[in-house]
């Protein structure tokens, strides 16, 4: 669920500028580290929706664990993590939301403006809470206890979530350099134990057979677990697989999805992490392609299968499913 606030922001009268305001917050490093920043500073005048702007205490933090302030690029990359072009005030907010960083990843927000926000940003990383919220002429800035890390490429998150599995079948197909080069997709991630399930029959796979499964868990865009409770059912979702599509739903519990060849639904177990232009869903099932038209070279470039391939991933099917 993407939100737009732009309407609220009618109702903030006489606001200050967003300098003036970071001056007001406090927020006296993050003022100093704008100003080294060329690309940065430049935007700030002009810059509407919403600033998150660590504490002092925060940025202490992260430059003591090694970060290198004095690197421009890394610190601009960070630097406009902490800034989306919409305009989020948190009034009256319940729930999941996601914003679109001018960096280019999504930030993660989640809890209440009664109980508190959260923002989450890299795997692994602490959750950021919003201390304290000021209107600017432009927009909002909500004071963060953390400073948000922009995330990784989704081999790297894979790696670093303990999906070594997963990040071993990419390797063995040939597609490392490929899914960590993806951008704007949503990925289905199974755990260790899901392929421990199906590891009699999917060590016979050939190399072209392992990539049609993997690519069974690759869908275009950026699905949120919000989408899909809010959309009840998304049947046929298109994946990377050729002829191979998915059945989504959301059973008033649980986020299922299930190929045409799998018996049973996997269940999202951890929904919504951020990879670097990636979304991925962590489920406790390999998903399974079913008898396609064809297997062919797929919008990914990862080439294609003989016919022999089809009976084997066929095989493959009716083992899993017996």
């Amino acid at each position: 669920m993407k939100f737009l606030a732009s309407a609220l922001l009618a109702s903030v009268v006489s606001a200050a500028s967003l300098i003036d305001t970071l001056t007001t917050a406090k927020a006296n490093t993050l003022i100093a580290l704008v100003k080294t920043a060329p690309a940065v500073l430049s935007a700030v005048p002009t810059f509407n929706g919403t600033l998150f702007a660590p504490t002092d205490d925060a940025l202490a933090a992260v430059v003591k664990a090694g970060f290198n302030a004095s690197d421009i690029t890394a610190l601009t990359n960070v630097l406009t993590y902490h800034l989306s072009a919409t305009a989020f005030s948190g009034a009256s907010f319940d729930g999941t939301g996601f914003l679109t960083t001018v960096q280019g990843n999504e930030v993660k927000a989640s809890g209440s403006s009664a109980k508190g926000i959260k923002v989450s940003s890299a795997f692994g990383t602490p959750d950021a809470n919003v201390v304290k919220t000021y209107p600017y002429d432009g927009g909002f800035v909500h004071v963060v206890d953390q400073v948000l890390i922009p995330p990784s490429n989704v081999v790297a998150t894979a790696k670093a979530a303990n999906l070594t599995s997963l990040v071993n079948a990419i390797v063995t197909a040939g597609l490392a350099d490929t899914v960590s080069k993806l951008s704007g997709v949503t990925i289905l991630a199974p755990t260790n134990a899901a392929f421990d399930a199906i590891a009699d029959v999917a060590k016979t796979l050939t190399v072209e057979q392992l990539k049609q499964v993997l690519l069974l868990h690759v869908l275009p865009g950026n699905i949120h677990s919000t989408d899909i409770v809010k959309a009840k059912s998304i049947p046929a979702a298109a994946t990377s697989a050729t002829g191979q599509t998915l059945n989504v739903t959301f059973d008033g519990t649980n986020v299922l999805a299930s190929g045409a060849g799998n018996k049973a639904a996997a269940k999202v177990l951890v929904a919504d992490v951020l990879a670097d232009k990636v979304l991925v869903h962590v489920i406790d099932t390999v998903l399974l392609p079913g008898a396609a038209p064809a297997y062919a070279t797929t919008g990914l470039k990862v080439g294609s299968a003989s016919g022999a391939a089809l009976g084997v991933a066929s095989a493959l099917v009716a083992a899993l499913v017996m």
